[in-house]
């Protein structure tokens, strides 16, 4: 288990559930997403999750661009993968705002509606919808979102509101954890950083990379 991914899911637990409020969007899936889309290096070039450069510079955890769409702020970043030497991307004042964003990017774009992501009953299905509807290039983007959410037992956020204590079932549900699974998306999302370790003035992507939207 990493005690920085713990945090991170302590730490946004509530604004987690709050961006999905009224949706059927499952908070687990929501924050399985956002651990993985809000990694990246640091500052200091060191890898860390919450530490993407459009979370640093943005307050952006998803990786959303600001298209013609987007009436908000937004700032240029360093983008070379995507063809582009620099892409704008939508900023947001508080971490919360991002994720309703993204929430609300979901709900108004037809193809996860056609392909059943808010009509999924479990977790999983939201996983393997959000595959089909072509949100991520990876063929096993939903197979990691699945194995974050055994992991770390983010199922039990789809039981809770925003305003309840996280911190008692987080501490215990820790030590009963599937380990193996633990181990093997960890060691997955390190080798998937390492490759990219010593590129340059590249925007800290997420793990698997999404499809330009």
């Amino acid at each position: 288990m990493s005690k920085e991914v713990e945090d991170f899911i302590k730490r946004n637990a509530a604004d987690v559930i709050r961006s999905v409020q009224n949706t059927s969007f499952f908070p687990s899936v929501k924050m399985a997403q956002m651990i993985i889309e809000s990694s990246g290096k640091d500052a200091n070039g060191k890898f860390g999750i919450g530490k993407g450069l459009a979370v640093r510079k943005a307050n952006n955890y998803f990786g959303i661009k600001a298209d013609s769409r987007w009436k908000g702020k937004k700032v240029a970043l360093a983008t070379p993968r995507d063809g582009k030497p620099v892409s704008y991307f939508r900023v947001y004042p508080m971490p919360l705002d991002s994720m309703k964003d993204h929430t609300t990017f979901l709900l108004v774009n037809g193809r996860y509606k056609a392909n059943g992501v808010f009509a999924a009953k479990t977790p999983e299905a939201q996983a393997e919808a959000l595959q089909r509807a072509g949100y991520s290039e990876s063929p096993r983007y939903s197979k990691a979102l699945i194995g974050l959410i055994n992991a770390y037992r983010l199922k039990e956020l789809d039981k809770k509101k925003p305003n309840d204590d996280f911190t008692i079932w987080y501490v215990l549900g820790s030590t009963v954890v599937l380990a193996a699974t633990a181990y093997a998306f960890r060691n997955q999302i390190k080798q998937q950083f390492n490759k990219r370790k010593n590129e340059p003035n590249e925007l800290s992507k997420t793990t698997f990379k999404r499809q330009k939207q």
